[in-house]
């Protein structure tokens, strides 16, 4: 047998498995981690193919420098500002991946430009020639760069889609804006967001990782008073976990922030699978010779752990059905993780057994547990009643997945990002394509709709502006708009080059429509983006013979559908889950019977999801929406345990003997594994990231709800009619 050839050399054994362990977990450091709300989307969405379609003529991708100063419109402040986006832009072309950059300076200088005979490419030397150059920028745009009282200003970065950003980060824009005088830079904007939210995950897991590992020492110390076991237990989790994340980063993917939750429920099937494996060998190696011992371990709780992990495998798979990309990804980590977990702790722990020979057993039996058993009317209906609670409290269960929850809200740039969010009602830009034949936006009807459009939208949608090329024409043509396509061809041929690069394409037949929102809740966001779209239906049928116009894309229309996602994943997720482990239990099991009631701790579990969700307001978002697969998953592996330990005492004891048995001995492993899991859990609150927090109160929560629902509600099932229910499944 393999297992006998392995455990006869056990220092071999662990010693090439920890060599395949070092060369895997070496690829761990390529692990790709993005929290870009876009790559939740999946790619036949309507939303997302737009933003494809935009993107082949225009770059959307930007980072932002927010600026502070007494006076931005004076000419030392617009100089410097100038000499800043210069530096970040020196020359034309993609090559650094900066494509342009626009600020209130550029856009002035652009303007002095265009002035005819007088004009220069230049920022004025005089004051009262800057202030009567802002006069033909128009309002709209104008306020997307400056702030009403002058004091604040930005500086918007657009890139190539998929540039290094914290190279362009570290190498410009941090240096750039750390050496002006007059004026104060600070970088923000959605894609510095991105990477510093990246950079503070992983300036924090390192040291909360050794916190997690310290707690779970100091645990299972103070159960077994025993370093040997104590290492033993702790072995096969860093093993598991860095095979599965050296697996993961050889793997062409990109995972969300929220895998990295995948650490500590790792460390908990793990150290839930070594402590299995250890306490009952202990138990048998008190009457037995080592090598018996592991033999008869390996057939009894080393099956139960094979189970255990198999329908926990099958739980998380659900999670690959998941039209989010992120979302399948984090359910395919969880996959290899879980069986790395059983394969490290099936192979290492009996190895580690052998080799360091602890022989402290941990003399805990609940015996009063057993008691459980009297009670099972009052176990019953209190679990019901919770259940019916839980289930009245769905409504109460927010769905909300704003991109701004998903960043640590005390990271600097995001501060700065809600500063600028208040003082210019932005932060949440969106575009609008509008299409129409060659020349064709030079129309001046066309271009009247589309004003007319503009107008409906910031007069009537609140927390809503929108600019585009027209208020540019308007402006530069004496605010109105020119009556005939050659007055119109003759003001856009002359129009600032800035303009053009932002607003329309070559041949004038695209043209971008900015649209800008404040941070807000989502449920005002989607209000927003369903207004705008019903407006924009309206126009289109009036300018059915000019062009079309398309739906809002950007950032708030993809939280939006994200949102109208979450609830069909999480149904979807659970119903996959329970089929998929109910008919995993029916294969292993071979009865209806045992795989029946190992299923029902899962569904109280499942009932009582929404009720930890309101106790402790957690949105469902796209974290959380994973929850319920977790929930199976952990809740199958406790009732798993119990099962499997009731069959193998049935066979020699009466039925209500054997539960009783396998409660007051199975039960000190679960509840030592949930309190290490939590141990290990609670340093994951310190990386001080909301989304994060939620997600691991969550996970803890259900992790202890499903050790309490495995033995209680087994404990009452199992001992209907006295315990003789069972004798007759033996």
């Amino acid at each position: 047998m393999l297992f006998e050839y392995l455990f006869k050399r056990p220092k071999i054994t662990v010693a090439l498995f920890t060599l395949i362990t070092i060369i895997i977990s070496i690829q761990g450091l390529r692990v790709t981690i993005t929290p870009d709300i876009e790559v939740y989307m999946p790619s036949d969405q309507p939303s997302v193919k737009l933003l494809e379609e935009i993107r082949k003529e225009w770059p959307i991708d930007s980072l932002m420098l927010y600026i502070n100063s007494t006076n931005i419109t004076s000419i030392s402040s617009l100089k410097e500002i100038y000499a800043v986006e210069n530096a970040l832009n020196p020359k034309e072309g993609m090559e650094d991946g900066v494509v342009y950059t626009s600020s209130i300076s550029s856009l002035l200088k652009s303007t002095n430009a265009y002035i005819p005979i007088f004009g220069k490419d230049e920022i004025p030397e005089s004051q009262l020639s800057v202030n009567f150059l802002l006069n033909f920028i128009p309002d709209e745009i104008k306020r997307m760069l400056i702030s009403e009282d002058n004091k604040n200003g930005v500086i918007i970065v657009t890139t190539q889609k998929g540039i290094d950003v914290n190279s362009l980060l570290e190498e410009k824009v941090y240096p750039i804006a750390s050496s002006t005088t007059k004026t104060k830079f600070y970088p923000t904007g959605m894609l510095t967001l991105y990477t510093e939210t990246i950079n503070w995950i992983m300036e924090r897991i390192y040291p909360i990782s050794i916190f997690s590992l310290l707690f779970i020492t100091i645990v299972l110390f103070s159960f077994h008073r025993d370093l040997k076991i104590v290492v033993i237990a702790i072995l096969p989790v860093l093993y598991c976990i860095g095979l599965t994340f050296g697996t993961m980063g050889l793997m062409p993917i990109e995972f969300a922030p929220t895998v990295i939750a995948v650490i500590p429920l790792l460390a908990a099937y793990g150290i839930s699978y070594s402590l299995h494996v250890i306490n009952h060998y202990l138990e048998l190696i008190e009457t037995k010779s080592d090598e018996e011992s592991i033999k008869k371990m390996i057939s009894t709780t080393g099956k139960a752990t094979f189970l255990s992990a198999i329908t926990t495998i099958i739980g998380f798979a659900s999670l690959l059905t998941s039209s989010m990309p992120p979302i399948a990804n984090m359910g395919l980590a969880f996959f290899i993780g879980v069986a790395y977990c059983f394969i490290a702790t099936i192979i290492l722990v009996p190895c580690l057994l052998l080799l360091l020979k602890p022989r402290k057993a941990m003399k805990v039996e609940f015996g009063r547990l057993a008691n459980l058993t009297k009670y099972r009317k009052h176990i019953f209906l209190i679990i019901i009643l919770i259940s019916v609670i839980s289930i009245v409290s769905i409504p109460n269960v927010q769905t909300r997945n704003s991109v701004w929850e998903m960043m640590p809200q005390k990271m600097g740039s995001m501060q700065v990002m809600m500063e600028y969010s208040e003082k210019f009602d932005s932060g949440q830009s969106g575009v609008i394509l509008i299409e129409s034949k060659e020349e064709g936006l030079l129309e001046p009807n066309f271009l009247k709709k589309i004003y007319d459009m503009e107008k409906i939208i910031n007069g009537g949608v609140v927390n809503v502006t929108v600019y585009s090329v027209v208020d540019v024409i308007k402006r530069l043509n004496n605010n109105k708009l020119p009556d005939t396509k050659e007055e119109v061809k003759n003001v856009v041929d002359r129009m600032p080059e800035q303009y053009k690069v932002m607003m329309l394409n070559k041949n004038y037949s695209k043209s971008l429509m900015y649209v800008e929102m404040p941070v807000m809740d989502v449920g005002e966001t989607k209000r927003i983006v369903v207004t705008v779209n019903q407006i924009i239906m309206q126009i289109n049928e009036e300018v059915k013979e000019y062009g079309k116009i398309s739906n809002l894309a950007g950032l708030s229309a993809i939280t939006v559908e994200i949102n109208e996602m979450l609830m069909d994943q999480q149904f979807k997720f659970m119903f996959i889950s329970l089929i998929a482990v109910y008919l995993t239990l029916l294969i292993i099991y071979r009865s209806f019977r045992y795989a029946s009631f190992t299923a029902l701790p899962i569904v109280f579990l499942i009932f009582w999801q929404p009720i930890l969700l309101f106790s402790f307001n957690i949105p469902l978002n796209v974290s959380t929406v994973t929850v319920a697969s977790i929930a199976i998953g952990s809740g199958i592996d406790f009732a798993c345990h119990i099962t499997e330990r009731v069959r193998d005492e049935v066979k020699s004891k009466s039925g209500l003997q054997a539960i009783k048995a396998a409660l007051a001995k199975k039960t000190p492993s679960l509840v030592e594994a949930t309190i290490a899991l939590v141990a290990g859990g609670m340093p994951i609150l310190l990386m001080e990231y909301g989304m994060i927090s939620q997600f691991i109160i969550l996970v803890l929560s259900m992790l202890v709800f499903a050790c309490i629902a495995s033995i209680f509600t087994l404990a009452s099932f199992y001992s209907l009619r006295d315990g003789k229910l069972i004798e007759t499944w033996k």
